[in-house]
């Protein structure tokens, strides 16, 4: 997706890069193993209409059945091209002389039927409907993505303009919302960014104040005040001062000068009215979102976002709230059992996605330049046994728990890690 975003930086895009194959509630398993089948009392019934878990990943009939020849096709040489490190690395001068020499239109077009194409399900719901019908024609649910996030401000625009475009990413988060529910039925999945919603700068420093205290969850719950009362900012004044309360009592000297501004605490107020706005169009049309994680200048408050969010809207049967663990961090098992304990304390249904992660290059690139210890694991390896680690914390706590209070999804393309 990052090489799309250079090649085509038009309007953001509904994006099927995810999807979730759905299985009935007793699973069926046939090995691909002949050995396995020897056993006639070992033999299981097996549901033709469901396809096999093929736990060797054999299949590949199955695996690709609702593809097309062309599909595959195009997949493979788009595989083939972005291996092309000279590609990758010049992409930009590739797209601008693209562009200079095809024009804007032909080459949109181009990389409709190649790349965009490959990765993208479409720009609209009248465009992804065919995408969608045959996925849930052979029972795969897609996770709907509107593909916008920020890193950096842009000079160029005022404070107004950017609240303009933060108010119009949460209605198309919203559309998307409605979308899912339209095309898929509810109990569906839709995935946002919470750098869509914010300026980074002030995401960044609040999530240096938050990383700087030793007890967050003695700060107040930010969504049941502002379901409360919603005209002004006093919530964030109250979140405020118990911050400023919780720093001093640590002595802490991380955050001694930052400060929220009152601009800061007015976009920090959005920001929650925006969030409330899309967890209830979620209950709504019946929806679930998940809540992507960033870099991890953003990440210790994007996740006390999604765990107070949780707080106040995972208290049905089915979670509304999804938050995200990346596990080439080395700190992530630490978080997990933190937010796990949490959920406990105040029993509201825990539901996260493991991850990988997608920043590893750019958060090298940032210790190695201002010279402080890499977050990011050394090695696939390890990596590995973090993601291992979390996934049978999370397993441990289903036992511990209700299987119904602990969510969990295995969101890996590793083949080991699936097994």
């Amino acid at each position: 997706m990052m090489m799309i975003k250079h090649f085509c930086p038009s309007n953001p895009t509904i994006c099927l890069c995810r999807t979730v194959q759905v299985f009935p509630k007793s699973i069926y398993y046939l090995s691909t193993n002949v050995d396995s089948l020897t056993n006639e009392n070992k033999k299981q019934k097996i549901h033709s209409q469901y396809p096999l878990l093929d736990t060797k990943f054999n299949q590949y009939r199955i695996a690709y059945h609702y593809r097309r020849s062309i599909e595959l096709l195009r997949g493979y040489l788009v595989f083939r091209i972005f291996s092309i490190h000279a590609f990758v690395n010049h992409q930009d001068k590739i797209a601008y002389w693209g562009r200079r020499i095809l024009g804007d239109r032909l080459f949109k077009n181009i990389l409709k039927v190649t790349a965009f194409g490959h990765f993208v399900g479409g720009e609209t719901p009248k465009e992804i409907t065919p995408a969608i019908k045959r996925l849930l024609n052979y029972n795969v649910k897609p996770i709907l993505d509107y593909s916008v996030e920020s890193d950096d401000n842009s000079p160029l625009s005022s404070s107004s303009q950017i609240d303009l475009m933060h108010d119009h990413n949460t209605t198309k988060f919203i559309e998307c919302i409605q979308t899912s529910h339209d095309l898929c039925g509810p109990n569906n999945l839709v995935a946002i960014k919470v750098t869509a919603l914010i300026r980074p700068n002030v995401l960044k420093k609040f999530n240096t104040i938050l990383k700087s205290m030793k007890n967050r969850s003695s700060l107040p719950p930010l969504f049941e005040l502002i379901n409360q009362e919603q005209t002004n900012n006093k919530i964030v004044v109250l979140f405020q001062d118990s911050v400023n309360k919780n720093l001093k009592e640590d002595q802490n000297q991380i955050s001694s000068n930052v400060t929220f501004l009152p601009d800061d605490l007015t976009e920090i107020h959005n920001l929650l009215i925006r969030l409330n706005k899309i967890a209830e169009a979620c209950l709504k049309h019946q929806i679930s979102i998940m809540i992507d994680a960033e870099q991890t200048y953003f990440q210790t408050a994007i996740n006390y976002l999604a765990t107070e969010l949780q707080r106040y809207y995972n208290k049905s049967n089915t979670p509304v709230i999804y938050g995200t663990y990346q596990c080439y961090l080395k700190d992530t098992l630490n978080s997990l059992k933190y937010d796990l304990a949490l959920a406990e304390k105040y029993n509201y249904i825990f539901a996260a996605k493991l991850v990988r992660g997608a920043y590893m290059e750019q958060e090298n690139r940032l210790a190695r330049e201002y010279g402080y210890e890499s977050p990011i694991n050394p090695s696939f390896e390890a990596t590995s046994q973090m993601y291992h680690t979390c996934l049978d914390e999370v397993l441990n706590n289903i036992a511990k728990r209700k299987p119904e209070q602990v969510r969990i999804m295995v969101a890996s393309h590793n083949e080991d890690t699936v097994r």
